[in-house]
């Protein structure tokens, strides 16, 4: 089972590289494709679109992997499990400060397409909202800070169909570098390995970093 880092609006594949590199050490296979413009000015579903065209292009038919989003990067994921068929290999999501529930921070007054779909209420959010039960069988979880001033409010990233953590860190891009983050993403990872006493032991020879 592969993992698949889906970035943030502003980023490339490779602010997921922390991340990449604890999983790789616990004996994961990861994917961290960039979704291009690094701006998300072309939309969700473009994006989307891109991410499904990645993983179709470097994983087996069949072949399953567990989401790991931060911020858009979730609500990205979201979009292929939900309208492009990407529930039918995927065991997990795990949204890591994800606007669920949209920011007013993407009130901003920014070229962006995907910009307008983050904020609250919006169409394309209300949409994903409407057809949840696509997600039926898939573990969901939510990772989100209480001081993060990206996700405004903090508690959009409150999804109520998910199993949510809280994690007290300094700022939004700092829960991608989380100790305790990755470590709880490893352990729900194991939980849907077959044979789990041959998968790799969670939280030891985590790279250092804050908790």
């Amino acid at each position: 089972m592969k993992l698949v880092l889906v970035h943030g609006i502003f980023n490339t594949g490779q602010v997921m590289g922390w991340m990449r590199r604890q999983f790789e050490r616990q004996g994961y296979e990861c994917l961290t494709p960039t979704l291009a413009p690094f701006d998300g000015r072309r939309g969700i579903a473009f994006a989307a679109k891109q991410l499904q065209s990645h993983i179709e292009a470097t994983l087996a038919e069949g072949e399953t992997i567990c989401l790991v989003g931060f911020s858009m990067g979730g609500i990205v994921a979201r979009y292929y499990l939900q309208h492009l068929g990407g529930e039918k290999r995927t065991k997990a999501l795990f949204s890591i400060s994800s606007p669920h529930h949209g920011s007013y921070l993407a009130w901003l007054p920014y070229p962006s397409r995907a910009m307008r779909e983050l904020r609250p209420k919006s169409q394309l959010l209300s949409q994903l909202a409407d057809c949840q039960e696509r997600l039926e069988g898939i573990a969901l979880y939510s990772f989100r800070t209480p001081i993060d001033f990206t996700i405004v409010p903090s508690r959009s990233s409150h999804w109520p169909r998910a199993n949510n953590r809280v994690i007290w860190r300094p700022l939004h891009l700092s829960m991608i570098f989380s100790r305790r983050v990755v470590a709880e993403i490893l352990a729900g990872v194991v939980q849907l390995s077959p044979g789990g006493e041959t998968t790799p032991q969670t939280g030891q020879g985590l790279q250092r970093a804050e908790e």
